[in-house]
């Protein structure tokens, strides 16, 4: 059954940092400052592919947002939304059919 939900989600094109409404979106710390790692990380989700790819593209976000970070705090918030696509992630990602 996993096998079908996996990917459910998707949709093509970039919509950044988090999901839901834009509201709920403006409340996470730091979107400004990891944006653009964000809309990266969705363009590279588009890409079809396992999930070796997936966690490639997961770990290239963590490196990203850390090249953003200009403190402690922000890496700490990067880590966060790092575990956040490793556990939620799955049903986003464009996987091979």
């Amino acid at each position: 059954m996993k096998k079908k939900l996996r990917g459910i989600m998707w949709k093509p094109g970039a919509n950044g940092l988090g999901i839901g409404p834009k509201w709920l979106r403006r409340l996470l710390p730091y979107r400004k400052r990891f944006h653009e790692a964000a809309l990266l990380h969705d363009v590279r989700y588009d890409k079809q592919g396992g999930r070796k790819e997936r966690c490639k593209y997961d770990i290239a976000f963590l490196e990203d947002m850390v090249c953003y970070s200009t403190s402690t705090l922000q890496v700490s918030v990067a880590v966060v939304y790092f575990y956040a696509v490793r556990v939620f992630g799955w049903l986003f990602y464009r996987y091979n059919r």
